[in-house]
């Protein structure tokens, strides 16, 4: 039985500890230590053999991205999984070109987070299933790219993005409005920023762009509205 010894980056301590506490019924997950940010990771990472550091975004002093970048450099052979509740995928995609082999929410099922775990290897990248693959594709596609594929979009604010994948879906300004408790007026002012930003004049076209973007495929279309919020 391979043991995969892991590394706990996480400032909420009851999340290190439930995953402690959890981790402890499995003989092939040894967490070695834990850390609340990046420096004292740093030194335990020197101290001791690792195989992955399970990691969440929200670190004191350092972004996120930041964070990867400091880690992967310091020791390339060790795995990287995020481990957070940003979903939206300009993180996911930030988290890979910094260098994380995995990406996680906190709402899947801890199975498949130890699953992940035992999976994860210099070769391959371990998703969240709520996560569309197509982001996967996007990165490697454009990762030798020096230019952020996804400036453009980074633009948009939260809100704005919610609107966007909902007109990329063929949701319409009454049901958006519905749907974010938004007047009609605004969704259509959060509508003509959209345009105005990306450079888009259409449903098809921001339903073409957010495909090839990887943040839609082809069976979102199908999907309930509420599950593109």
């Amino acid at each position: 039985m391979e043991v995969r010894n892991i590394l706990i980056l996480d400032e909420q301590p009851v999340v290190k500890e439930g995953l402690e506490s959890f981790f402890a019924e499995y003989p092939d997950i040894n967490i070695l230590a834990d850390a609340d940010n990046v420096m004292d990771c740093l030194d335990k990472m020197r101290q001791t053999r690792l195989d992955v550091v399970l990691m969440d975004l929200a670190l004191p002093g350092v972004s996120g991205k930041e964070a990867i970048r400091i880690l992967h450099e310091e020791n390339q052979d060790i795995a990287i999984i995020i481990y957070t509740d940003r979903k939206d995928e300009v993180f996911v995609l930030q988290a890979l070109k910094a260098g994380a082999r995995g990406y996680l929410l906190k709402s899947t099922p801890m199975e498949e987070v130890v699953n992940a775990i035992r999976r994860i290897n210099m070769d391959e990248y371990i998703l969240s299933p709520e996560l569309s693959p197509a982001i996967i594709g996007f990165y490697l596609k454009h990762r030798e790219l020096e230019e952020d594929p996804l400036g453009e979009y980074q633009k948009l604010t939260d809100r704005e993005k919610q609107v966007f994948r909902l007109i990329a879906n063929g949701v319409n300004t009454q049901e958006i409005s519905e749907l974010l408790c938004l007047s009609p007026k605004t969704v259509a002012k959060h509508r003509m920023s959209i345009k105005k930003k990306l450079s888009l004049d259409n449903p098809v076209e921001m339903a073409q762009y957010a495909i090839r973007i990887g943040i839609l495929d082809q069976e979102d279309f199908a999907k309930d509205p509420e599950q593109m919020l």
